[in-house]
């Protein structure tokens, strides 16, 4: 009988351990979720999420609804061949969903962090490119502006992606 009062009230003293670490760990997923929150999910960076969505959505449309002039704008070379206006048309409908990603983490930049590092790869990948397509003069300056500003979103990106793995770190 006395045994087992013991190993009742030890069974007691570990469930009412247990609760306070899982008390304690929920308190610090509680403490981590409002960091991030405070600290990412700021005007700041949701007003960045929503111009990069602006300029990288509203920046294809020219070339979705007139894929001649867009690729003339570009490239500064007339082409007319049906197959590379298909294919320049539907490259351009899928960065136009980039930008409605960009919409999409605006609203909860924490949330769509996926979201920020396929844009930041993007937009660096896109902007090597031009760099390099114009340093063999085969795009043109306009080309050469929109992978400038990309970098300035790479850049952005590059941070604000830093700050949301720094602080899960540290939390």
């Amino acid at each position: 009988m006395v045994v087992a009062l013991y190993h009742i009230n030890l069974k007691q003293k570990y469930m009412n351990t247990q609760n306070t670490s899982n008390s304690n760990r929920f308190a610090n997923i509680s403490n981590y979720t409002t960091t991030l929150k405070t600290t990412l999910n700021t005007r700041f960076w949701k007003i960045t999420f929503l111009i990069a969505g602006i300029y990288t959505a509203g920046g294809v449309l020219p070339g979705i609804f007139n894929p001649e002039q867009g690729l003339l704008d570009f490239t500064s070379q007339i082409i007319e061949d049906w197959n590379t206006l298909y294919f320049f048309r539907s490259l351009w409908i899928t960065v136009f969903v980039f930008g409605i990603g960009f919409f999409i983490v605006a609203l909860n930049p924490t949330k769509h962090i996926g979201i920020v590092i396929m844009g930041l790869l993007g937009k660096l990948f896109f902007a090597s490119n031009v760099l390099f397509q114009y340093s063999n003069e085969k795009v043109s300056q306009m080309a050469m502006t929109a992978a400038t500003i990309d970098l300035i979103f790479v850049l952005l990106f590059g941070i604000f992606i830093f700050k949301y793995y720094l602080n899960k770190k540290n939390n």
